[in-house]
């Protein structure tokens, strides 16, 4: 499994090997420790976030989900634009490798840089209309999941996910609305998660 391979890199571990006994060809346990924490908050968090506010954003949009219903072979590009429209995880921080200028601002070398990834979604220059939900966007290039190296390495899984969960609501709840205007949601400027969604079968 993906843990075990991060202890030990180099093949299995010997039963009654200590985490020494494995060099330097394996990450710190502070990295081992920061991986998994990661990976619990990545695969479980953000996609608990995306089905509940995917879910929020077709009963604010009853007409999306009409379309939703008319035509379930559209989940695809609906999960991108839930993804899109109110993504998971709303920021990202990272270390520049080297000095460089971004939009008039030097940027030092070690210097820690916070892109929003929420609003890089939002960005009018990138997406026609970018407040308003459609599931049949096209090329819709959101950020949700990083990019390049650090591009999460869960997304198939919890694209998946949200796909299944979603169709099995809707297939099951025909008449699911909203129970009251105004969900409550979680004070954080790094996930973006309902606390609750009350909803009406």
């Amino acid at each position: 499994d993906l843990i075990s391979r991060l202890v030990c890199p180099t093949g299995r571990v010997e039963q009654g090997a200590s985490l020494d006994d494995l060099g330097s060809e394996r990450p710190s346990e502070g990295e081992l420790l920061s991986t998994c924490v990661t990976f619990l908050v990545g695969g479980h968090e953000t996609t608990t976030a995306l089905i509940s506010s995917g879910l929020l954003s077709l009963l604010q949009h009853p007409e999306q989900l009409q379309q939703l219903r008319d035509d379930p072979t559209a989940m695809g590009t609906a999960i991108e634009e839930f993804l899109r429209y109110d993504s998971p995880n709303q920021r990202i921080n990272r270390l520049a490798k080297e000095d460089f200028d971004m939009g008039g601002r030097p940027i030092q070398c070690g210097q820690r840089v916070m892109f929003l990834l929420g609003s890089a979604n939002r960005d009018p220059d990138q997406f026609p209309d970018p407040d308003r939900l459609n599931i049949r966007r096209d090329s819709n290039q959101h950020l949700a999941f990083a990019m390049g190296s650090h591009f999460c390495i869960g997304a198939p899984l919890a694209r998946l996910e949200a796909g299944i969960a979603l169709a099995a609501l809707l297939g099951r709840f025909p008449k699911l609305r909203l129970a009251q205007e105004s969900p409550v949601w979680m004070p954080s400027y790094q996930l973006r998660k309902l606390e609750s969604l009350p909803i009406v079968f």
